[in-house]
């Protein structure tokens, strides 16, 4: 297995709105390897956030990737205005009502408008619903909480789903990422890690800590230390 890059993404969804671009800023500062931003359409998930303007402006202070999951019911749709807004990586899920052939071309297509492509799972999907996916991805995403609201608490039974994923990435012989997202801090970083995350999506822990970098620091310098362990 070769160790994939640690990465880390601030979530968005935790910052102070009414400073977004202070708090941009200060991710960037900070050492943020992606910046993530979470779109919710209130029908995938029980919430709302912000749309594809707020994305464009993010994109408009800073070159760090925009990291973006669409928490929407029909992300399809959108796949070129995403393009337009500076996205660098789109993420769907896997249960939103379309055939393993119709996502695929929604993730083929992701890729031809020139960003990366990526399938979601929520914590009740199994793991085997995206290996035959796995061909057609840069990234898999898996769920630490139920999607749709930030703070919610980390769990711990998805650490099984994130193993059997890099494990089948390594059977196909793939250089795909794991990213983990929900209730993610330093201590369980290290857990998601040794089982074959490398990429964090931290919310609560980043924007809201008292020193943002030492919080990003210390997230990646346990992933650095554990990944793969439990393999």
């Amino acid at each position: 297995m070769k160790d994939p890059k640690i990465l880390t993404s601030p979530s968005i969804l935790a910052c102070d709105f009414l400073h977004l671009e202070d708090e941009i800023r200060r991710a960037v500062a900070s050492g943020a390897d992606l910046l993530h931003a979470d779109v919710m359409d209130g029908m995938f998930v029980p919430n709302m956030s912000f749309g594809f303007d707020v994305i464009r402006l993010i994109h408009g202070i800073t070159d760090v990737p925009l990291d973006v999951h669409m928490m929407t019911s029909a992300p399809q749709k959108y796949i070129e205005v995403l393009r337009d807004t500076g996205a660098a990586i789109v993420t769907i899920h896997n249960d939103i009502g379309l055939s393993d052939e119709e996502l695929i071309e929604a993730l083929k297509k992701i890729r031809e408008c020139g960003m990366k492509p990526a399938i979601s799972l929520r914590p009740k999907i199994p793991a085997e619903s995206v290996f035959p996916l796995l061909p057609y991805v840069d990234m898999v995403l898996v769920m630490t909480v139920e999607p749709g609201f930030g703070g919610q608490k980390f769990m711990a039974d998805m650490l099984p789903k994130i193993a059997a994923i890099r494990k089948e990435i390594d059977r196909q012989g793939r250089d795909i990422d794991i990213q983990v997202d929900g209730g993610i801090n330093e201590e369980n970083a290290a857990r998601t890690a040794a089982a074959g995350a490398n990429v964090f999506v931290v919310g609560t822990a980043s924007f809201r800590a008292p020193d943002m970098k030492a919080a990003l620091d210390g997230v990646k310098a346990a992933a650095e230390a554990s990944f793969g362990k439990d393999l």
